[in-house]
């Protein structure tokens, strides 16, 4: 008699490729989660890393405009472009720091998990559930609200001038200069919509309680 071989044995049925909504969840919800992480860092970072983060972060632009206005050779443009790099990074790196840690003093005393969720809060998002986050997130709301309305008329002369200096050097000699006139005028639109979205985003917070 044949000997009859074994039956094949069955694998079962395949496990469903995921979705591309599911996809589109799990990318959304790692990028925020690496959003957070970078913010909750920044908000502990001490003035000297954050230093020498903006120093890396405007050395290339500024050795790009060196490089671009002006005759100038690409060896000229680097030494001139890092030594500026050099002198201003450290500069806004200490002020972001302090302001950082200004700002979110008003939130009260907050275990490091939660510094990146009420800094988040007092900007955009949903309003917090928890009442001591959305408590938190209000304080740093009103006091961002208060530095901006004590500031804002500085703030906005000195950018008026300085978009002004960039559209004249624009026009009398590179029309690379555009570029920079475009960077200070979005930052005058900004300061000028700051304290109004603050106020709303404050309401929106007292009214959550």
């Amino acid at each position: 008699m044949p000997v009859q071989g074994a039956a094949p044995r069955s694998e079962g049925p395949a496990e469903p490729a995921p979705s591309a909504d599911r996809v589109t969840t799990r990318v959304l919800s790692r990028a925020t989660s690496q959003a957070a992480g970078v913010n909750a860092w920044m908000l502990r970072a001490p003035g000297w890393k954050l230093a020498c983060v903006m120093t890396a972060v405007i050395a290339p632009f500024v050795v790009l405009a060196f490089a671009l206005i002006g005759d100038r050779s690409w060896p000229a443009a680097v030494l001139m472009g890092l030594g500026t790099a050099v002198i201003c990074g450290p500069v806004l790196g200490f002020l972001t720091a302090n302001q950082l840690q200004d700002s979110m003093a008003a939130g009260g005393p907050l275990p490091d998990d939660d510094l990146a969720v009420v800094e988040r809060a007092a900007r955009r998002g949903p309003v917090p559930e928890d009442d001591a986050t959305r408590e938190a997130a209000l304080r740093v709301a009103e006091d961002r609200l208060l530095v901006l309305r004590g500031t804002r008329t500085p703030a906005r002369v000195a950018g008026g001038v300085l978009l002004l200096g960039a559209v004249l050097l624009a026009v009398t000699q590179s029309p690379w200069w555009w570029l920079a006139a475009a960077f200070w005028a979005a930052l005058l639109v900004a300061g000028f919509a700051a304290p109004a979205r603050l106020q709303r985003r404050a309401e929106l917070l007292r009214g959550g309680r």
